[in-house]
C-alpha cells in the first residue's frame, strides 16, 4: 500500500494553497515547483518520520549474515553491510541458529566501552550484545561463524524523485500535504502562515497516530526485579554478569 496523490499532484495542491503559480520564480530564478518537488515535499516527509514511526515503514530484513571474526557491520553500504534500506533505527535483532537462536541485547556505547575496552581479548562465539555507533553495528561476542540475522527496523520514507511517484505513507496524503505546505511556508519566510500550518500539522499528525492503536495486544504487569544486561551460564567469564551471583569472579 501507499499514498494516492502523485508528486506532481502534491506540488499543484501546495502551490494552489500558497496562492502562487507553479512557474513562480524565487530570488535565485528557480521555479517554485522545482523547489517543492526536490526539497520542501521531501522535507515534509522527513518531518513526519522524525515525529513518529508509522507501521507501514516498519520492515523486517532476513538476509543479513555475520562474518567470522568480524566485529563491525555497516547498516546499508560498505563491505559486509547488513543490507538495510534507509534505516532510521533498530527495533530488534534475532540471531538464527536453530535451537541456539537468540535475541540480541542492545546496550549503549559508553557502558560497553567501560566493561569491554578490547572485545578481541574474548574468545569468539555467538553474539549476544550489539551497539549502534554511527551507521554501524558492533557485535559482542565477535562472531565465530556466519550467522543469519533477522532485523526489525523502521525506515525513513522514500524521497520523491519522479512525477508519478506516491508517498510511502498509507492513507496519509492529507498529512503529507500539510507538511509540504508548512515546509514551503517556512522556506518563503511566511512566519504567520507557517505558524498556522504548523498547528494544522500537529492536529493531523495526532489524528494519524491515534488511528493506529494496538488492537490485538493485552498488556500484562510484570513483577519488579533487578536484571542484568545478559544472562550467562558461566557468569565468571561474563563481564556483564551479576556481582550478586555466588559464582561471580570465581575461576
Amino acid at each position: 500500500m501507499a499514498g494516492t496523490l502523485t508528486r506532481d499532484q502534491f506540488v499543484t495542491e501546495i502551490c494552489d494553497i500558497i496562492k502562487k503559480s507553479v512557474s513562480s520564480l524565487s530570488v535565485s530564478s528557480a521555479e517554485l515547483q522545482t523547489r517543492v518537488q526536490a526539497r520542501y515535499l521531501n522535507f515534509g516527509q522527513i518531518r513526519i518520520a522524525r515525529r513518529y514511526s508509522f507501521n507501514e515503514l516498519d520492515k523486517t530484513h532476513t538476509g543479513a549474515v555475520t562474518v567470522a571474526d568480524l566485529k563491525t557491520y555497516p547498516l546499508s553500504s560498505g563491505d559486509n553491510n547488513l543490507g538495510l534500506t534507509r534505516p532510521k533505527d533498530i527495533a530488534s535483532i534475532r540471531l538464527i541458529d536453530g535451537a541456539n537462536s537468540r535475541t540480541l541485547t542492545r546496550t549503549i556505547q559508553r557502558t560497553f566501552d567501560q566493561e569491554i575496552p578490547d572485545p578481541t581479548q574474548f574468545t569468539t562465539d555467538r553474539p549476544s550484545i550489539y551497539i549502534r555507533y554511527g551507521n554501524n553495528l558492533e557485535l559482542f561476542r565477535i562472531p565465530n561463524d556466519a550467522y543469519t540475522l533477522h532485523i526489525r527496523y523502521p525506515q525513513w520514507p522514500t524521497a520523491f524523485s519522479t512525477s508519478s511517484q506516491t508517498s510511502d505513507f498509507d492513507e496519509k496524503d492529507d498529512l503529507v500535504l500539510v507538511a509540504g505546505v508548512l515546509e514551503t511556508m517556512l522556506a518563503l519566510q511566511e512566519t504567520k502562515l507557517a505558524a498556522y500550518w504548523e498547528g494544522k500539522f500537529e492536529t493531523s499528525l495526532l489524528e494519524c497516530i491515534r488511528a493506529i492503536g494496538d488492537i490485538d495486544w493485552e498488556p500484562k504487569g510484570e513483577p519488579f526485579g533487578v536484571g542484568t544486561m545478559t544472562t550467562s551460564g558461566s557468569p565468571w567469564t561474563d563481564p556483564f554478569a551479576d556481582e550478586g551471583d555466588p559464582l561471580y569472579g570465581m575461576e
